[in-house]
């Protein structure tokens, strides 16, 4: 069978599987491992608690014995002073009975050798001491429960005492000589031991066993000398049996043997059931337990034996708890088997698995390929059969694919080489999409030189499809030259397909300005629809065609924008504004589309909430807002992160904006394509994300425009960080953090560390002391003593009602939530604002400094401002500076007036307030065209606005000189007059009325020509009932204080005045 491709990717993925298989079946026998060592080690560990509790066990045995011979010691040596002699039946019947005498209530027997009892002062004095000795051991065999066995010996007399009493007639005690040897045998020697010091205890010595002289047991003794006047009078023994300090053993079972030896390795007593093996009590001798004793109840493993050992304080003996493997193994056997087992099934259910799916999905997967390959067999064959030019050309490269043999002899007879051709034909079709052709068959004639000079004509047909993962085009051709040799249209068809790409980016600019203003009736009237009585169905509709004309016209935006990049003819401003301001809008405008995804938004601001900056501020918050709308759009889960800072650059100040997202992430192979127009990182990414590719391409012009540079880092599954730095332009002004004494009180509420973390520098930084809490329910205690303001910071679905009821009665209350107005609302005690806005925040908290009043109803859990807003002259609403947002800059998908909307923190219910304060508005509507006039004079009536229209210039001046108008809304350009031309007349005869332009297109020179000649604000297409209602605002405050500036002599506003109130607008 000959070689086929498929055979490769077979062998692939065969390899691929079974050996992936392979490596998780050796990862699961190295976890299995890892498992059955954590075990053996956990029983280990059990052991060695066994064995250290034995060891408290032994060395309470121990102390209890040493503390009670000490007592014994003490109370003979006070004894020895205050006795002197016994009575002389007591030593008559002594010497009398062989120097033998019992002594009761506790029975002892004192005995004397001949020969070394001659000085019977002393034999007296020792008899005495024997006898109150009975009676110390009767008690101190009371207190123990136990029968205590000893003996006691003169050092200075051979006189020595046996306890209990042992038989008078034993042989080992019948001669003198059978005495002096026992004596001998008792002895022991205590070396050069100094004498105690005063209130010294008594020194005592464990010795090892040995075999008693008189009775033959083994015992192990403990020993002490008593002292009188410094010199030892008498020494004091008692003995046990070896087995005696490990009579805790039944009481503690285990699985090891215990056993206790001394320093030279000899066994002073083990457990009794492998005392009686004497093989395994040799093995375990062997062991030799105090070699390398340098870590004390670590283990140790030895001749198949988990070792352990530790030294038993006083005594210097060791003692050794010794487990064997085989013990081991058995107290883990159920355990490890248990994991072996699960580690069996689990691969068995794995390779079962990847049998069955390589059975049932590859193997037929395999046999469909190869039928495809097959098919393409066979439309190769039919391909070289057919009487015209077939051939597959990429898209990618114009590399020529594949070609039937008459298409390659076409080409041959025309002298050219395939890929020349193959690139026109692929230039020509991407020409024809350009043109806004739809996917179809593009037909065109090809002229080529031939062989002879003469010009030959193919007359190509082309259309778009997929082959081997490439873009490709199916080319069919036939050669018509002998029917064009009669035309020579060939020139102007070059000619014009020249013009048509020359004429490319005008062509779209002006398109794009020309559907600015069907796109402004359009969404006037869905949002004038949307106000009106509507059902669930209807409000869905009217919501789809909003979103679908707020795509477009951001399309149309980013488009125009990249057509005046191209061209050189990008122009930016370069005024000076407020940095954090534009940070703020943009913030609280993508804020809900954050919250929509289920992602968090947070921002750290490291500059002072005044920090200005010279440049573009429009186009500072578009780049602002096309990251924003990247990361948002390309994270899943996380959160959005904004940071804002001045750095500085080479003693230069730059502000510094970085977005970081926690999404997909960029390969650096792939972070290259970028910033490149109309481009993405691969193919699936506008299939799963949309998007035309321009947005950071768009970015980089700007920032480029503005002096500044834009950058990246990235990486797959991490996220992406992209940082813009643009020339400050203007004075640092420091962000400083003091510590002021005797600071104003005030309580921080905020889940998230992020939300403290962005607010509490700057409420220090104002001045305020923060207490800072996680919850309202841990401010309890707070509360009485700090009666400043509280802020509520973040989400409020954080807190339950019940945490958030806990704060009614507090003075003031400042609700900071994500979607909360730009500038601060107040409603009664409780005031809205923005968790982005810390100049509302400031201007709330100033506000609850020189306010007070009693508290009203709280209801934390709304999002946004109650019913009724701000009124239409409130002067937030109207700060020039405020600007409003460009609609391209808001992300796709959304609409321009819902984003408008939520940077606003607009209400439908605002237009009722505009009456407040002394009646509605009087706005004159100037517009020759019936339908855009129209619906001006709507959505000013839908603000509660009176209106009235005049379609020229004449009218307009004639219904001014008639009427007290408060503003002029300038449409466009009057059949009798132009818009600047009728404003400049206009403000020069009526100083009182605002004058308002309405414009699909602006320039800088448009907006300073619009300046001169007295315009208050321009309002760029589509125009919302947000855009009205912040412009119409200056004029109501205008109308309230034109007497006043009448009174004080107030003029026109100054050239630069009125370029700064204008500077916010759209071009």
């Amino acid at each position: 069978m000959p070689y086929s491709p498929l055979q490769s990717i077979r062998r692939y993925q065969s390899i691929s599987m079974f050996g992936g298989g392979i490596l998780v079946t050796v990862l699961i026998l190295i976890a299995c491992a890892l498992g059955m060592a954590s075990i053996v080690y956990g029983h280990i560990e059990a052991e060695r608690r066994n064995f250290v509790s034995g060891k408290e066990e032994t060395l309470d045995e121990i102390k209890t014995s040493e503390t009670s011979f000490r007592n014994g010691v003490a109370n003979t040596q006070l004894i020895w002073r205050e006795i002197s002699r016994a009575p002389d039946s007591v030593v008559e019947a002594f010497f009398g009975n062989e120097q033998r005498i019992a002594i009761k209530p506790y029975p002892s027997l004192v005995v004397g050798v001949p020969g070394q009892t001659g000085n019977r002062a002393e034999v007296s004095r020792y008899l005495a001491l024997s006898i109150l000795l009975s009676r110390i051991c009767a008690a101190s065999s009371i207190n123990r429960g136990r029968l205590l066995e000893g003996y006691h010996y003169s050092t200075r007399a051979g006189v020595f005492g046996l306890v209990p009493t042992m038989d008078e007639d034993w042989p080992a005690l019948a001669t003198p000589e059978r005495r002096a040897r026992v004596l001998d045998a008792l002895r022991i020697d205590f070396g050069d031991e100094r004498p105690p010091a005063a209130g010294e205890r008594p020194r005592v010595r464990w010795l090892p066993p040995y075999v008693g002289p008189v009775a033959g047991q083994v015992r192990i003794r403990i020993a002490a000398q008593a002292y009188s006047d410094g010199a030892p009078f008498a020494a004091l023994v008692t003995e046990y049996a070896p087995e005696y300090l490990l009579s805790w053993l039944p009481e503690v079972p285990s699985d090891g043997i215990f056993f206790i030896t001394t320093e030279d390795n000899r066994l002073v007593t083990m457990a009794r059931s492998a005392a009686d093996d004497q093989a395994l009590s040799g093995r375990l001798l062997g062991l030799d337990a105090s070699r390398g004793l340098t870590m004390q109840d670590a283990p140790v493993f030895r001749d198949g034996f988990v070792v352990f050992r530790s030294r038993l304080d006083s005594t210097g003996w060791i003692l050794v708890y010794a487990i064997s493997w085989t013990d081991v193994a058995k107290g883990v056997a159920w355990q490890a088997g248990t994991l072996a087992a699960a580690t069996l099934l689990a691969l068995a259910v794995m390779w079962m698995l990847l049998v069955r799916f390589y059975r049932r999905t590859l193997m037929p997967v395999y046999a469909r390929s190869q039928r495809v390959f097959d098919s393409e067999e066979l439309c190769r064959n039919v391909i070289e059969m057919a009487p015209i030019g077939l051939g597959l050309i990429s898209r990618s490269d114009g590399r020529l694919m594949l070609a039937s043999g008459t298409l390659t002899n076409m080409i041959a007879r025309c002298g050219d080489e395939s890929r020349t051709l193959a690139t026109q034909v692929v230039a020509h079709y991407e020409a024809f999409l350009a043109c806004g052709a739809p996917e179809g068959t593009m037909q065109a004639v090809f002229p080529l030189a031939g062989q002879d000079d003469a010009w030959r004509h193919l007359d190509i047909g082309a259309r778009g499809a997929r082959y081997q993962g490439e873009d490709v085009l199916i080319v069919a051709a036939v050669d018509v030259t002998a029917k064009r040799r009669i035309v020579r249209k060939l020139e102007e068809a070059v000619r014009a397909a020249d013009s048509a790409n020359a004429a490319k980016s005008s062509f779209l600019a002006a398109m794009s300005h020309e559907i600015r203003t069907p796109l402004n009736v359009i969404l006037g009237n869905l949002e004038l629809l949307e106000r009106s009585a509507l059902d669930v169905s209807q409000h869905g509709r009217v919501q789809t065609l909003r979103t679908s004309a707020g795509s477009l016209l951001a399309l149309v935006n980013d488009i125009l924008d990249f057509s005046k990049i191209e061209a050189g003819a990008m122009t930016v401003e370069s005024i000076e504004f407020g940095v954090v301001t534009v940070i703020e809008r943009e913030l609280s405008a993508f804020a809900p589309i954050a919250k929509a995804k289920g992602l968090q938004l947070f921002c750290e601001m490291d500059a002072s909430i005044s920090q200005r900056m010279r440049g573009d501020p429009m186009r500072f918050a578009q780049v602002f807002g096309n990251l924003l709308n990247n990361a948002i759009k390309f994270t899943d889960e996380g959160r959005v992160t904004a940071r804002v800072s001045i750095v500085d650059a080479c003693g230069a100040p730059e502000l510094a904006v970085e977005v970081e997202d926690t999404g997909i992430g960029i390969s650096p192979e792939h972070q290259r394509k970028l910033f490149k127009a109309f481009s993405q990182v691969d193919a699936s990414i506008t299939r799963r994300y949309g998007g035309t590719g321009l947005g950071l391409a768009l970015c980089t012009g700007l920032v480029t425009a503005m002096g500044g540079r834009i950058s990246v880092a990235s990486e797959p599954g991490a996220g992406s960080c992209f940082t813009v730095r643009l020339p400050l332009g203007a004075a640092v002004v420091e962000f400083a953090r003091p510590s002021v004494p005797g600071a104003r009180a005030l309580t921080l509420i905020a889940a998230h560390a992020e939300w403290r973390d962005f607010v509490l520098p700057h409420l220090r930084a104002w001045g305020f002391d923060v207490s800072v809490h996680d919850s309202p329910a841990r401010m309890a205690g707070d509360r009485r003593a700090r009666p400043g303001a509280v802020v509520l910071f973040g989400d409020p679905d954080t807190w339950s009602h019940a945490e958030l009821d806990g704060l009614r009665g507090c003075a003031s209350i400042i609700v900071a939530t994500p979607d909360g107005p730009l500038e601060p609302y107040h409603a009664g005690a409780t005031v809205r604002v923005s968790s982005y806005s810390l100049s509302g925040l400031r201007a709330a908290l100033s506000h609850g400094d020189a306010g007070g009043g009693n508290p009203a109803p709280h209801d934390f859990a709304a999002g946004a401002p109650a019913p009724g807003g701000p009124p239409l002259d409130d002067p937030a609403a109207g700060d020039p500076a405020a600007g409003d947002p460009a609609p391209g800059n808001h992300a796709p998908g959304v609409p321009a007036v819902a984003a408008v909307a939520m940077r606003r923190g607009d209400s439908g219910h605002r237009a009722a307030s505009s009456a407040k304060g002394g009646g509605a508005l009087r706005v004159l509507v100037a517009d020759d065209e019936a339908v855009h006039g129209s619906l001006l004079s709507e959505q000013l009536l839908a603000l509660g606005c009176t209106v009235a229209a005049a379609a020229t210039g004449q009218a307009v001046l004639e219904s001014l000189a008639a009427n007290d108008w408060d503003a002029l809304l300038i449409a466009a350009d009057m059949p009798d007059m132009r818009a600047h031309a009728l404003a400049e007349t206009v403000h020069g005869l009526a100083a009182g009325c605002d004058v308002l332009v309405v414009t699909s297109h602006l320039t800088p020179e448009g907006m300073r020509r619009y300046a001169l000649a007295g315009v208050r604000r321009i309002l760029t297409k589509p125009v919302t009932l947000a855009h009205l209602h912040g412009a119409l605002a200056h004029a109501r405050r205008r109308r309230d204080l034109r007497g006043q500036r009448l009174r004080t002599g107030g003029g026109r506003l100054g050239r630069a005045d009125q370029e700064s109130a204008l500077h916010d607008e759209k071009s």
